[in-house]
């Protein structure tokens, strides 16, 4: 009699691997969301002085976009990444769609901006991870009926 009661408080194993299964798609879901790295290529006081840095921009090529038309994300971006050592800012979360960044998978923008005076070449790349995504989302699935399965079984014993 105490043997039916200790099998009725275990966890079945397929719950036990649908909730491991469900657990590994939220880290792979995490993981696959878009990571954007925005970065300083170069630095001038004027167009003209990044002009003469850059040997494939003239002065009139250079048109630089002002800090406060950039979205709060794009700003974070671009105060992080001159802020920083490496002038580099990384993050990583669902896209902006910013309205000068065109955040598209394993795409490189360069735009310049003007920021405290200065001119700088941002450079954003952004890299999605499809195939994580896809997999997370199928771990989840199986983890789904696995658990769905486990409880229905345990629900008819």
């Amino acid at each position: 009699m105490s043997m039916v009661q200790f099998n009725r408080t275990r966890v079945s194993l397929r719950v036990a691997l649908g909730c491991c299964c469900l657990l590994a798609c939220l880290g792979g879901a995490y993981l696959g969301l878009p990571a954007y790295e925005t970065s300083i290529d170069a630095q001038a006081p004027t167009e003209e002085a990044m002009a003469a840095s850059l040997d494939a921009y003239s002065p009139s090529e250079i048109e630089p976009i002002e800090f406060a038309a950039l979205s709060p994300e794009e700003q974070a971006a671009v105060r992080g990444a001159v802020n920083s050592a490496d002038r580099i800012y990384s993050d990583r979360g669902p896209s902006d769609e910013g309205t000068r960044f065109a955040y598209r998978n394993d795409v490189t923008n360069h735009y310049f901006v003007g920021y405290e005076g200065s001119i700088y070449l941002v450079r954003v790349v952004i890299d999605i991870g499809y195939p994580l995504l896809a997999g997370s989302l199928a771990a989840g699935g199986v983890g789904a009926l696995l658990v769905a399965s486990g409880l229905w079984r345990r629900r008819s014993e």
